[in-house]
């Protein structure tokens, strides 16, 4: 080896000049002192400072609609308070630590407050629709995760029930003759009509239809939040997300439905609105979607338009909105519409909803009817906010698939028909919350990282604790108030075998219908599969890297890490490790741990494994004592045992 070369030639060369000198001596009459040879020196590496252990980890994972990479880096901004987030080894963050081409955002939490924290963010990337999410820490809860998906601005599959383009305005009509001027606004000429549309639309059998309508008439402005008009007309981008109520009540059971166009809802469809009774406190619900749509207008420096200015009579000029309901679709929260009444639609809505949120303590739930009055919604991409703007009316399309509702706009935003209920409360179920116990196939206590999956017509969202919990235990903190059916997925696959001790009432074992999940509640679901599991003992630590700078390297140190875990080669946990953890994988599958600066890769079996994080060592010059001394080591990635 080079080093231990290296060693030896140093002694040598010490010896040699001892030898030297006492040849000299012996010719020598003269009784001369000699010098003391040079003591032999070598090169040892100082071992590595541990790092700090923090209080929590955060971290967020970004893929496109289909759940794969990225084509371009995101970006992420926290609308609410950063406090406590550190670089995942402690520091302070950087611009750098706010932005991914890896599609992983990775945070550390210095510290918690005893009443918890939530981080509320927006994910944005070039050529996506952005998307927001929040993440909350307690002294309980000490690791989180999340799966964010953004959509790309000229997108369809047939894997997902999501279409988007983005033109020119010229290009929506070629008839018209389209101009603008940033004072007089849009002009359109030669068509009939005086307005230009681009219609999204899907129609995939046996899952979704539905789509939207965007139509900009004569006269429009183009102004942007500061207020001012844009210089130059306009690109507009359309996406147009359904609902895939058509699935849902086509009951596949062993469809695990994996990629849902709900997966990509910004913010999701479990969240807290404020208060209709309170502007001050928040409350937590669900939403029960009849498909969303978003809008964006922005000129090629990226200035975007937020409204569309005033008309010669100083009222807000408006688009039109135009929605195509899948008639499968849930109304978890009905009011209908009386024609016969002087009553507003606002007025009539008033009696059952609060700004948009379902009043009524307990819902009876039923499909979507002809004169229903839906709620609308908007977002802003900007603040990751939903607001409740007025109320649309479901009216017949002359389809058989589908209603319409139609909305006029003054500003820009993503719109989304949707019915707000409140989350059980705790009136209903203890503590507001649902608690149950997961079995294997052997009726041994689960250990395979399986999703729960809840679904309606209008309603499809999975729930994965991304930490290190229990997996024999099911918790949601916020159920859905309405009748949902439930999944339970691995790899996307559904492999729900049933409640113990319970027959399905439709005969139906793969999947549990639930008209009140409180139901759940202390009871025991069982999987239909008992994969062979490996329980790991693990150890973090650094190892030094510059091996070629040193004699003698020094052992390893143990340290706290920060670790982002991939299961067949997606994200699949947060791991804080304090300097051990212990896993459990799966045989089948890989997994690889990440952290800042490299990656390692978990052997699927029982054996002890380490994390080995290369590191610069400091060296420093030591004298040779009892012998040549030892021998330089090679530092790496490591791997999992």
């Amino acid at each position: 080896m080079g080093n231990n070369e290296f060693k030896l030639t140093k002694l040598a060369l010490a010896l040699g000049v001892t030898l030297s000198l006492s040849g000299c001596l012996s010719d020598d009459d003269k009784n001369d002192t000699v010098p003391e040879p040079p003591v032999p020196t070598q090169d040892v590496a100082v071992p590595p400072t541990a790092l700090e252990a923090q209080a929590g980890a955060l971290t967020i994972s970004v893929v496109d609609a289909l759940g794969a990479e990225l084509d371009a880096s995101a970006s992420i901004t926290f609308t609410t308070s950063e406090s406590g987030l550190v670089s995942p080894e402690g520091n302070e963050l950087s611009d750098e630590d706010k932005s991914t081409s890896t599609g992983l955002f990775s945070f550390s939490v210095d510290s918690i407050p005893t009443d918890g924290i939530t981080y509320e963010y927006v994910v944005t990337a070039d050529g996506y629709l952005s998307n927001s999410g929040s993440l909350t820490l307690t002294d309980s809860i000490t690791e989180a995760a999340q799966e964010i998906k953004l959509t790309k601005r000229d997108f369809s599959s047939d894997d997902v029930a999501i279409v988007a383009k983005t033109t020119t305005l010229a290009e929506l009509d070629e008839d018209a003759d389209v101009s603008y001027d940033p004072s007089t606004g849009l002009s359109i000429s030669g068509n009939s009509t005086g307005s230009i549309s681009l219609p999204q639309s899907v129609d995939k059998d046996g899952v979704a239809v539905g789509g939207s309508t965007v139509t900009i008439k004569n006269g429009t402005k183009f102004i942007d939040k500061d207020g001012n008009a844009l210089a130059t007309v306009p690109s507009m981008t359309v996406a147009y997300f359904a609902n895939e109520a058509t699935r849902s009540e086509a009951n596949n059971e062993t469809d695990g439905n994996e990629v849902s166009s709900l997966d990509a809802f910004p913010g999701g469809l479990n969240l807290s609105l404020t208060s209709p009774t309170n502007n001050t406190e928040q409350v937590t619900g669900s939403f029960t979607s009849g498909g969303f749509v978003a809008i964006e207008l922005q000129d090629d420096n990226g200035n975007k338009v937020k409204s569309f200015g005033e008309d010669e009579n100083g009222d807000p000029i408006t688009i039109t909105v135009a929605m195509q309901v899948d008639k499968n679709t849930s109304n978890p929260c009905p009011v209908s519409f009386d024609s016969a009444s002087t009553d507003s639609i606002e007025t009539q809505a008033g009696a059952v909803y609060s700004n948009g949120i379902c009043t009524v303590e307990a819902p009876t739930s039923r499909p979507l009817a002809e004169n229903d009055i839906f709620p609308v919604w908007s977002y802003d991409e900007d603040a990751g906010k939903w607001t409740f703007e007025n109320y649309g009316l479901v009216v017949d399309s002359g389809s058989a698939k589908t209603f319409d509702v139609q909305v006029d706009v003054n500003h820009l935003s993503y719109w989304n028909l949707d019915y707000f209920t409140y989350s059980i409360g705790a009136r209903t179920c203890p503590n507001g919350s649902v608690s149950f116990n997961i079995l294997d196939n052997n009726n041994v206590p689960n250990k395979t990282a399986v999703k729960l999956n809840l679904i309606a017509n209008g309603y499809n969202t999975k729930f994965f604790d991304y930490s290190s919990r229990d997996l024999s235990k099911g918790y949601l903190a916020f159920p859905p108030s309405f009748p949902v059916k439930m999944k339970m997925l691995l790899d996307g696959q559904n492999v729900l075998d049933g409640v113990v001790g319970e027959a399905s009432a439709d005969g139906i074992t793969s999947a549990v219908n639930f008209s009140n999940l409180c139901d759940l509640d202390g009871k025991t679901i069982k999987l239909n599969v008992s994969p062979q599991i490996f329980t790991k003992s693990m150890t973090t630590q650094l190892v030094c890297s510059n091996t070629d700078d040193f004699d003698v390297n020094a052992a390893p140190t143990v340290t706290p890490l920060k670790l982002d875990l991939y299961r067949n080669g997606k994200f699949s946990r947060v791991i804080k490790s304090t300097g051990t953890f212990t896993i459990d994988v799966q045989e089948g599958a890989t997994y690889t741990a990440k952290f800042k600066g490299g990656e390692s890769t978990i052997a699927v079996n029982s054996n002890p494994g380490t994390i080995d994080v290369p590191t610069v060592c400091e060296v420093v010059e030591q004298p040779i004592t009892g012998g040549t001394g030892g021998t330089g080591g090679t530092g790496g990635a490591g791997n999992g045992g």
